[in-house]
């Protein structure tokens, strides 16, 4: 039996996918299966998986089926997984050669962790290495369910999760009103059962696409707020005991949304996510401030502010002069 299941959901990622393949099979640690599920891709996926699957049989699985969104394509892989541990990769992103080998060693060392991550670089499309993605100042091992509410701190492809552990909470939400958030969903049941660690070192590429619109930014972040109120549905004693937690969390990111609508002149949507904002903390600056001044002054004199970036703000990641 292997000691590392990998798995990697694809749709139509082709151009990516060889790389991605080859950054897990370039790992220093080798003890690994590779699940690749195609989620009904239309591209030659399925051309280039039979090219792999028949140099590695005894070491890649391919499994195709009909379009079902990536969580479930992840449950899927998991499901034919049989190793002590499973680690995902999205078919875009990859892995640096030495990344299942620290994790496993950092399990070793510390058996309390059931899952860990570490911090990533930004990737653009044509593979440049831009700045590290890590959100916290001082990221955070052990028991971080509240932090984790705030601030989606961890890279899917840097995670590592025990299986037994993966089991036990469900695997990620299919819940279509949560995609693209799935993790998130994930990272947090984990964190309320089990203690999470983290490795001080980037681990993993995460490759950042251009051409992303606000309006995406804007529906990332309402799925955020979704998941905020599943999570709250599903563990009601943590919702109870961390309120304060919760509406923080809230807050925050109704003033994102406010944020961007701001920065497009939509000034009318942007006070009213700043209203939002503040009916969850009325303390919360930065909604407090632009509201008053979107409220109170022509529009010639706060246009300046919308220079400012937010905290999820990935634009300035793959700047040239941070590339390696």
């Amino acid at each position: 039996m292997p000691k590392v299941s990998v798995i990697i959901p694809t749709y139509n990622s082709v151009r990516f996918l060889s790389d991605t393949i080859d950054s897990v099979l370039n790992q220093t640690f080798d003890d690994i299966e590779i699940i690749v599920v195609d989620d009904g891709s239309t591209d030659n996926t399925s051309e280039l998986m039979a090219r792999y699957v028949s140099r590695f049989p005894d070491k890649i699985k391919y499994i195709k089926q009909r379009n079902q969104g990536p969580a479930i394509a992840r449950n899927t892989g998991a499901s034919y997984g049989n190793a002590e541990y499973i680690a995902f990769l999205d078919s875009d992103d990859l892995w640096l050669k030495e990344k299942l080998e620290t994790q496993l060693a950092f399990f070793e060392k510390y058996p309390e962790y059931s899952f860990s991550y570490s911090d990533v670089y930004a990737m653009d499309e044509d593979g440049n290495i831009g700045k590290t993605m890590m959100r916290l100042k001082h990221p955070v091992s052990g028991e971080f369910f509240y932090n984790l509410l705030k601030e989606n701190f961890i890279s899917l492809p840097t995670s590592m999760i025990r299986r037994k552990c993966f089991d036990k909470v469900g695997g990620f939400s299919a819940d279509p009103q949560i995609i693209s958030t799935e993790d998130h969903h994930l990272w947090l049941k984990l964190a309320r059962y089990y203690k999470g660690g983290y490795i001080d070192k980037p681990l993993a590429k995460y490759r950042i696409h251009s051409g992303s619109l606000s309006s995406q930014c804007i529906c990332q972040r309402k799925r955020e707020l979704l998941v905020i109120d599943k999570i709250a549905q599903e563990f009601p004693d943590m919702y109870a005991t961390g309120l304060k937690h919760f509406r923080d969390a809230k807050s925050r990111l109704n003033f994102e949304i406010g944020f961007i609508c701001y920065r497009n002149n939509e000034f009318d949507k942007a006070r009213d996510y700043f209203g939002k904002s503040l009916k969850e903390n009325i303390f919360y600056f930065r909604s407090l401030k632009l509201i008053l001044i979107t409220a109170i002054f022509p529009a010639s004199l706060y246009l300046k502010y919308r220079n400012e970036t937010i905290d999820k703000d990935e634009t300035g990641l793959l700047n040239k002069k941070n590339r390696q």
